[in-house]
């Protein structure tokens, strides 16, 4: 579908509208499938009329309270909350200029599509979120972009990291109102602990004691985002923008690299900005009316293939393991394998 959109000049919408078709039907007709599937049934299913809030993100307490006041099922409400994340993805490919439709299917469909549809659900309402927020932007619709990108801390904690990554790819530094939102987020920061403290204890702990795989785990991800700095030092941008962005990209793969070496929140944290950097480029060159140079277009083709292959190896790697593994695939209603 890439090559066709790429053969009509990335004109059309339809190649890419039907990859989202295909992608969708895999990820909302799933039976078990998905690493996280299964836990996502049993907490939507304790969304019942008993339910206590514990410091869950409250716009996914709220939706999958909805789904299941009306599904009686967490099976039927989790599927739906994947739909829903197709649903916005059409939504932002109906609005899309070209550098939002190329980024879409070069990187964005081959690097996340299957993981945050059928697995970190949490987070991929948030991305699509942070997605259409950005869009919003592009096309000076700030006030609900702001809306939609508050929203996504509604629905994962730690979109904060790729919202404040784009927001400082975006602001310009020396401005003082933008130096004084620094200590608006850390009380904010504060408040949300206050609000939420034994949640994020328990999360705290649960990666404190959670160790990376090997000490070269995350490495798919650094060698991506080095991909795109790498690609920016050749772009068109002004100095001063891709400066900006190469600080931004390279200090944040460092220091979470550094941290997914003793703790498992490091490798979240770096695919959090994966998600977020290429989207900070994005709308640098629509803020400056640039369309994606060759170096730019050449490094998503590429990291969305290195992504596609090493998420392959992962579902490969886990298949079989757990009570809803990503392989082997197979529809609901059907049995295992079949």
């Amino acid at each position: 579908m890439f090559f066709l959109t790429g053969l009509a000049g990335n004109r059309t919408r339809l190649f890419i509208a039907i990859s989202l078709i295909v992608f969708m039907v895999f990820s909302v007709m799933r039976g078990a499938v998905g690493t996280d599937t299964t836990n996502y049934e049993l907490i939507v299913e304790g969304f019942s009329a008993d339910y206590v809030w514990g410091g869950m993100e409250p716009g996914f307490v709220l939706l999958g309270k909805a789904l299941l006041s009306v599904s009686d099922s967490g099976v039927i409400a989790v599927r739906v909350l994947s739909f829903l994340i197709f649903a916005m993805l059409f939504l932002y490919l109906g609005r899309a200029d070209k550098n939002e439709r190329f980024l879409l299917i070069a990187y964005i469909l081959p690097t996340f599509v299957y993981q945050y549809s059928m697995n970190g659900l949490r987070i991929g309402l948030a991305a699509m979120l942070l997605l259409l927020a950005t869009q919003n932007v592009r096309q000076l619709r700030y006030k609900s972009g702001m809306v939609l990108a508050v929203s996504a801390l509604l629905f994962h904690y730690s979109s904060l990291v790729s919202l404040l990554f784009i927001w400082a790819s975006w602001s310009r530094w020396l401005k003082t109102s933008n130096v004084l939102v620094v200590p608006f987020v850390v009380c904010a920061l504060l408040f949300l602990l206050s609000l939420n403290g034994d949640y994020f204890l328990a999360k705290l702990l649960s990666y404190q004691d959670s160790e990376s795989p090997n000490p070269l785990s995350g490495l798919s991800k650094v060698g991506v985002l080095l991909l795109f700095v790498a690609a920016l030092f050749f772009s068109k941008l002004p100095n001063a923008e891709k400066t900006k962005l190469i600080v931004l990209g390279a200090g944040f793969t460092i220091s979470f690299w550094l941290v997914s070496a003793v703790s498992y929140a490091g490798l979240r944290f770096l695919d959090l900005i994966s998600f977020a950097f290429p989207v900070a480029i994005l709308l640098t060159y629509s803020r400056l009316a640039l369309k994606f140079d060759t170096t730019i277009k050449l490094a998503f083709i590429m990291a969305g293939v290195l992504s596609a292959a090493s998420g392959y190896r992962n579902f490969v790697a886990e298949e079989g393991i757990g009570p809803s593994p990503f392989m082997p695939y197979h529809f609901i209603g059907f049995p295992n394998g079949d």
